[in-house]
């Protein structure tokens, strides 16, 4: 199947209106950004709205998020249409988006949900695989938890990095920085937020970077 890869960045663009219908039916709402926040980051060129078209019919989306200073760049939504899915469109687009942020001397950051949690553990772990096998590696055992975006409930979550990092693991340190580049820059919190507290406290002394497939 012939996919054409480009990047959305009028935010009056036809397509982008398809692009937010998509972004809307593929996250629940603890999960989306505002649509003027989406829109204010593209404008800003902190975002950029890329989308995958088959007969000039989008069928995949990605917003990639480019933090001030930092080795990372933050896969922040990724989707393929339903009816497209199990076509491997979500490899290739995969592999498209990668070669955007490693042409810029970037590691690709991803949140993905925790399987140890949730009703739709199965889906989850596929998931998770599903980056694995494109190269991606699991921070192990390393407690994250993604800030409500409608102010209802976090969501127990996973971080992933790929390609592979320049070192195996991370200390504790690495990851505090990661963690607040998230809510300071991501989810516009401040340093006396009391959910970014408790999972600092949590993180261990070092993570263990993963490239295996979970049962």
């Amino acid at each position: 199947m012939e996919i054409f890869y480009t990047e959305i960045a009028d935010t009056n663009d036809i397509h982008f209106v398809d692009a937010i219908q998509i972004y809307t039916e593929s996250f629940p709402s603890n999960e989306r950004q505002p649509l003027s926040v989406l829109k204010r980051r593209i404008t800003e060129g902190r975002s950029k709205l890329y989308a995958g078209l088959h007969r000039n019919e989008i069928v995949c989306i990605a917003f990639l998020y480019h933090f001030n200073i930092s080795d990372f760049a933050f896969l922040d939504y990724m989707a393929v249409i339903e009816k497209f899915r199990n076509h491997k469109i979500g490899s290739g687009f995969f592999s498209f988006l990668l070669e955007k942020v490693v042409s810029v001397k970037k590691y690709l950051l991803l949140e993905v949900e925790n399987p140890l949690f949730g009703n739709n553990i199965e889906q989850r772990k596929k998931r998770i695989n599903f980056y694995i096998r494109n190269g991606a590696y699991l921070l192990k055992d390393t407690p994250y938890l993604l800030p409500a975006l409608d102010n209802t409930t976090p969501t127990e979550m996973d971080l992933m990095i790929a390609p592979r990092y320049k070192t195996d693991y991370l200390d504790k340190t690495e990851i505090e920085i990661i963690f607040k580049l998230l809510y300071f820059e991501l989810y516009e919190k401040t340093e006396s937020d009391m959910l970014l507290h408790s999972i600092i406290k949590r993180i261990p002394d070092q993570v263990i970077l993963v490239n295996k497939t979970i049962e």
